[in-house]
Formats: structure tokens, C-alpha cells, sequence
């Protein structure tokens, strides 16, 4: 996949762990400009859960978008965003070897939330914003990625991906299956 200055957007369609692909709809729009890599998960849900409000808290138990990137398909960051805008970010080669972020690294990934839509039937949100890929060493014309959805805290958790993952138990940090971009700045 390539990602240039025009936008890309990406279908996440991978519904995993018994996830319903009727109750979740996810997109994924990045563009790439000086190595800042701007990011819009659109999201229709049937709940909109925003209970953590600290960085490097508990994201993933609300309704929550995650970008996995990888510079060498070793080591990666994970950036895990709930509705509310509140990031965690850590660093290394799997689920038990991370490493937070320093929360004044995380202050320089910018955030937005838009609620189009939020009733007892449906929400619809676009959480957006942009990281500084020079700030976390990430300034390269080829890396790693997978996105996902999840909402582990939902009265219906979920858990979406962008490519495929093939594990029994519910695990985004799988770098084996993350897949290759191409940044062209």
C-alpha cells in the first residue's frame, strides 16, 4: 500500500473473536505530508462508551481506534485512542515487552473527536489526528502497520482489524501480521 499528500481510505473488515460485522463499521483514512501522518478512523457503532479521560489509562475498555505502527517489523508503537481522545502509547516487541510513552512525547500526537450521530440506537464519530512520525523515530519511506476497533468494556465488545489476524484469544499485539506501507512524502 502506498500513502501519499491525497487521502487513502481503507475498509476495516476483519471481524474477529465472534465480533458481529452488523453491529461495528470502521474506516480508515491516512495521508502521509513532511512525514506527518494524518488519521481519521470513521466509526458507526451501536454504543459510544468514553469513560477514560487520562493518557496511558485503560482505552481499550471504551470505544476505542488503535494504529499499530512499525519501523522494522521488530519493534512498534501501539497508539490506542478512546472516543474521548485520551491516548496510550507504548513501545516494544510484543504484548508483554512495552514500554510507555512519556506523556510529554504524547502531548505532540494531535486528537479530534466529531459525534455526528449518538442515540440509544447508533453513534457515529470520527476520531482524526496527527503523528509526528520524526518525533517517534518513525521518519522512514516504508513501515508496518495494522488498525483496529475494539471495545472491550462495551455491553457488546468487539474487535475489528484491518488485516487479518489469525490467533485463538483476542491479541492485537501480533507484529506478524502487521502488512507494509509505502510513505511517499
Amino acid at each position: 500500500m502506498k500513502i501519499d499528500k491525497n487521502t487513502s481510505t481503507f475498509e476495516l473488515t476483519n471481524y474477529l473473536w465472534n465480533s458481529d460485522p452488523n453491529d461495528t463499521k470502521v474506516s480508515l483514512s491516512l495521508r502521509v505530508e513532511d512525514f506527518n501522518l494524518y488519521f481519521s478512523f470513521h466509526v458507526t457503532e451501536k454504543e459510544l462508551r468514553r469513560m477514560v479521560k487520562e493518557d496511558n489509562g485503560n482505552v481499550w475498555e471504551d470505544s476505542c481506534v488503535e494504529l499499530f505502527i512499525s519501523p522494522d517489523k521488530v519493534h512498534y508503537y501501539n497508539f490506542e485512542f478512546s472516543a474521548s481522545t485520551a491516548l496510550r502509547c507504548g513501545y516494544g516487541s510484543s504484548r508483554s515487552d512495552r514500554r510507555p510513552v512519556d506523556t510529554d512525547l504524547l502531548k505532540l500526537v494531535k486528537r479530534n473527536m466529531k459525534i455526528f450521530e449518538n442515540n440509544n440506537k447508533r453513534s457515529t464519530y470520527e476520531l482524526s489526528g496527527v503523528i509526528l512520525l520524526k518525533s517517534f523515530s518513525l521518519d522512514r519511506d516504508k513501515l508496518y502497520i495494522n488498525a483496529y476497533k475494539c471495545g472491550d468494556k462495551l455491553s457488546k465488545p468487539h474487535f475489528i482489524s484491518l488485516f487479518p489476524i489469525d490467533t485463538p484469544t483476542p491479541d492485537f499485539h501480533q507484529i506478524r501480521f502487521f502488512q507494509e506501507i509505502e510513505l511517499i512524502n
